[in-house]
């Protein structure tokens, strides 16, 4: 299991971590296009991207912006549903076939309440999505789009060739025209 593989790296874990990873979680195959998280409804699950691409997004006065692209290794979450109990402004859709493994962040906060070295993996997973947050706003507010292309290539080298341009152009907060001005002169 890659999501077990992937937290040895950060914790050291134990048989009962090891249990709830096989035991607690799924992993399945969805298709392209699969809505994981519906905007407007309670979705409390956690998911990591062991293969494939997905990406959250809201719809804006018509328009669909994508904000934030999951990779291989990434972990995800709805977290305005899990940690302010309200309906989801996101959606949550695999832009390609992707392996998920997720699991229900009730499952994981039992676990968290009986386990020291799962206490530890919740906070390394929370620690990990705030570090993409605070991350995503820094680019937001202080870098120029040619940096925040940059970095998105850097943090994804081929989300160009797996993800649409519009849905690139509305994740780093500019028009389709200039995403490809920025593009041909990089």
């Amino acid at each position: 299991m890659k999501l077990l593989e992937q937290l040895s790296k950060y914790i050291k874990t134990d048989s009962e971590t090891e249990n709830f990873f096989r035991n607690e979680t799924e992993t399945k195959v969805f298709a392209k296009g699969e809505l994981l998280s519906k905007q407007n409804t309670f979705n409390r699950t956690v998911f990591f991207m062991e293969e494939g691409l997905a990406r959250m997004f809201y719809y804006e006065k018509g328009k669909d912006i994508t904000t934030n692209f999951f990779s291989d290794g990434k972990t995800f979450a709805n977290l305005d549903t899990i940690f302010a109990a309200e309906p989801t402004r996101y959606n949550i859709e695999t832009l390609e076939e992707s392996t998920i493994t997720f699991c229900h962040y009730d499952k994981l906060e039992a676990l968290c309440s009986v386990s020291l070295t799962s206490a530890n993996f919740s906070r390394f997973i929370l620690g990990n999505l705030m570090s993409q947050m605070a991350k995503r706003i820094n680019s937001l507010q202080y870098m120029t789009a040619k940096e925040k292309y940059a970095q998105l290539l850097e943090e994804n080298p081929n989300i160009i060739l797996r993800a649409p341009l519009g849905m690139i152009a509305t994740y780093l907060g500019i028009s389709q025209e200039t995403l490809s001005r920025i593009r041909s002169e990089i």
